[in-house]
């Protein structure tokens, strides 16, 4: 997931969320859209963990035995050019935490919320 689909699907789920409440007159359903942002940051967060692990049942579904005299130090320089033009990879974790901490104060207070509007 894009950093710009997770903010569209965020901005999204709290447009929803304030519509539903707004129409229904329970708040709750405000604080249900901050589960779908928990979600996104989720997402956001974990998925350069999910690419590793997916790298990880590559290597052993190949068998890899290697030693270190036939390692492919090329795949190693590659991993390390990536890790240095990473930074936007970190951005998305690190707003994939924001909307973690956003997400969960939504769902945990987004129905006290409504009691400031009624």
């Amino acid at each position: 997931m894009t950093l710009g689909r997770a903010y569209l699907w965020t901005s999204a789920s709290l447009a929803g969320g304030v519509a539903l409440s707004i129409y229904e007159q329970d708040w709750a359903w405000f604080a249900r859209s901050g589960s779908l942002i928990v979600i996104i940051g989720i997402l956001l967060t974990s998925a350069l963990i999910i690419e590793e692990l997916q790298h990880m049942r590559h290597r052993r579904t190949r068998g890899d035995q290697e030693s270190w005299s036939s390692h492919d130090w090329a795949d190693e320089a590659e991993n390390h050019k990536k890790l240095r033009a990473g930074e936007e990879e970190f951005s998305g974790r690190s707003h994939g935490l924001y909307l973690l901490v956003l997400g969960t104060l939504v769902w945990g207070f987004g129905d006290v919320l409504g009691r400031f509007f009624v």
